[in-house]
Formats: structure tokens, C-alpha cells, sequence
């Protein structure tokens, strides 16, 4: 894959910590009732989460929570990473990756 000076500039950025953190904020899924999604970046590898909220039930003393599942996706191959920043960079405070997510934004057309 032929990446771009800019693309070598942001792997750069990711790989040393330097977009660490969260990306934009945790948000329910539409589809499932208590059930949360959202995406960071922890030691240069961009994750996207989706965690359930935890069911509570009661054993006839106390109430009870059961821990819920998350699972994660990691994007490791410099490709992946580039996808993430381009779909998800426009939530990010680094102005060169809300440059570079811009790009990627298809145009709306007004009638």
C-alpha cells in the first residue's frame, strides 16, 4: 500500500501516543437497549468497544449486578488504523486528523 507523506505523519502520531485517549464520547446503540458503543486509542492501537449495561436482578436479600460483556475490536495493520482515522478523526482534537477524516466525508447533494 502506497501511503501518502500525511498518512505516514499521522501513523507516526499514533504510534507514539501521542492520540491516545478517548474518541468522542460513549453512546447507547439504537438497536439494543442498554447497550453502549464507543472508540479510543491506548498505546497507538485504535479500539472500538460495544458494552452491555449490567442486568440487575435481585437474590431475595439484595440486589444484584452481573458483570456484562464488551467486546473490542483492534485495529493493528497500518491499513486498519488509517480506516479508523478516516471514519472516526473528525471526533478528534488533533487538527491534522480532522484534516485528513475531512477528505473521506461524502459530499451531500442539495435538491
Amino acid at each position: 500500500m502506497q501511503m501518502t507523506n500525511e498518512e505516514q505523519l499521522l501513523l507516526a502520531k499514533l504510534a507514539s501516543g501521542e492520540l491516545d485517549g478517548l474518541v468522542g464520547e460513549e453512546t447507547p446503540c439504537a438497536e439494543y437497549k442498554g447497550t453502549y458503543h464507543g472508540q479510543f486509542i491506548k498505546d497507538g492501537e485504535p479500539v472500538y468497544y460495544i458494552q452491555n449495561e449490567w442486568p440487575r436482578f435481585s437474590n431475595g436479600k439484595e440486589n444484584m449486578q452481573i458483570p456484562s460483556k464488551r467486546s473490542e475490536e483492534c485495529f493493528t495493520t497500518d491499513e486498519e488504523k488509517l480506516n479508523f482515522l478516516q471514519k472516526y478523526g473528525w471526533l478528534m482534537g488533533d487538527e491534522d486528523v480532522r484534516k485528513y477524516s475531512a477528505k473521506f466525508k461524502p459530499s451531500q447533494k442539495l435538491e
